[in-house]
């Protein structure tokens, strides 16, 4: 099932069993509004509650919550690239094996694609075209069709098959739309696809210190200016146990080349999880979910620069930026530990507010969308923002479990 719009209301059953198959991946396509679909579009930050089923949204100019409201589906970790003017989120983390999109307007899933896998990482050209999955239980990463517009809408255009054991772990398109960048878990390189041709162009290691155990390259973000791609390195058994961010010089985007290895002793943070770069590229923020921070790196130095504290155990994963006119003063980081999303202002590298949203909140986007016209959710928003919470051992949750 390719293209499926379901035209039932989400039920109780289904809001009540919570997210599908956990957190997701996501990445936003094109869908304009018809006239009289929900109102006015505005600038929206939309949150995911995997704890309820339902996305908390945010005006980013006040910075308070305008609704929560159900969605049959949850992200995790951020896109960089989308239209601004889209209703439609993709979702890659299931148990059914699959990415799906739904619809932030109505909550319902309007795609399906099966890629036998419970690991998908997407991400979109910047035309909106097409959607690139990183299918990392089965070395390929395959093109959709993203166009809602499309008869094909929702269908596989064509597959990679990349080498065996790559275990591709995100992916990440410069903004000219001609190459992009996967982190080989499984084999500690990065692999550049001409996404014009969908072919292979390279494929280069990400050397190991000396003495160490394997890298596990995991997450990575090119930054909009084209000039440095940013590596996260997991903490591995044997390897390093708090992870580093390798930087690379993309200038030549067919032949990266490291340039930078950062670990706790220049300044990180722990566990460094996902990265965001500024849309002027000068600052990648670097998200470490071990030590609750952000790690602001300037791109030109090639040093840690600042941090952004968080309250302990806020465990942050994901992150997104304010687009549009003030496009980079404000940086949104769900911090599930404490049921809340931190503004952070950039430049100036500090939390403007915590806002309680719902209960763990693990992905965040913008959007350019009408407020959803739809029953809301009663939900108690920042129910672990004063005390924390604790989590299991082996929580399955992208907050607290293993990645």
């Amino acid at each position: 099932m390719a293209n499926v719009e379901d035209e039932h209301a989400l039920s109780r059953r289904a809001f009540l069993r919570g997210a599908v198959g956990g957190a997701a991946l996501l990445a936003l396509a094109p869908w304009r509004f018809a006239a009289g679909q929900g109102g006015t579009p505005r600038d929206l930050i939309v949150v995911s509650n995997n704890g309820g089923a339902s996305v908390t949204v945010i005006d980013p100019s006040s910075l308070e919550v305008l609704a929560t409201v159900p969605l049959a589906g949850a992200f995790s970790f951020p896109a960089t690239r989308w239209d601004p003017e889209r209703d439609l989120i993709w979702s890659g983390f299931s148990e059914s094996g699959a990415v799906d999109a739904f619809r932030l307007s109505s909550g319902r899933r309007v795609a399906h694609v099966s890629t036998g896998s419970r690991q998908n990482y997407t991400e979109l050209t910047p035309d909106g075209a097409a959607l690139l999955v990183a299918v990392r239980d089965h070395d390929r990463l395959l093109r959709v069709d993203a166009d809602p517009g499309s008869p094909g809408f929702g269908t596989v255009q064509a597959s990679l098959e990349l080498p065996p054991g790559s275990q591709p772990c995100d992916v990440t398109v410069r903004s000219t739309g001609d190459f992009a960048y996967l982190p080989d878990r499984g084999r500690d390189t990065v692999t550049t696809v001409d996404v014009g041709a969908f072919r292979v162009a390279s494929q280069v290691g990400v050397e190991r210190t000396s003495g160490r155990g394997p890298l596990e390259p995991y997450m990575a973000t090119v930054s909009p200016t084209g000039n440095v791609l940013f590596v996260e390195n997991a903490v591995v058994p044997g390897g390093s146990a708090t992870g580093s961010e390798s930087i690379f010089d993309v200038s030549d985007p067919t032949r990266p080349r490291e340039v930078a290895r950062l670990s706790v002793s220049d300044g990180l943070g722990h566990m460094p999880l996902t990265s965001e770069i500024t849309p002027d590229g000068r600052y990648g923020m670097v998200i470490c979910r071990a030590s609750d921070e952000v790690s602001v790196v300037d791109t030109q130095a090639l040093e840690v620069v600042a941090k952004v504290p968080f309250p302990s155990g806020s465990q942050p994963v994901a992150g997104t930026f304010l687009y549009g006119g003030d496009a980079g003063s404000t940086m949104f980081v769900p911090l599930p530990g404490r049921d809340a999303v931190a503004a952070i202002e950039v430049p100036g590298f500090r939390v403007r507010r915590l806002i309680p949203v719902g209960p763990r909140p693990v992905g965040v986007v913008f959007l350019r969308a009408p407020l959803p016209d739809r029953p809301r959710v009663r939900a108690e928003l920042g129910a672990a923002l004063a005390d924390g919470r604790t989590f299991p051992v082996d929580c399955p949750d992208p907050c607290c479990g293993p990645v």
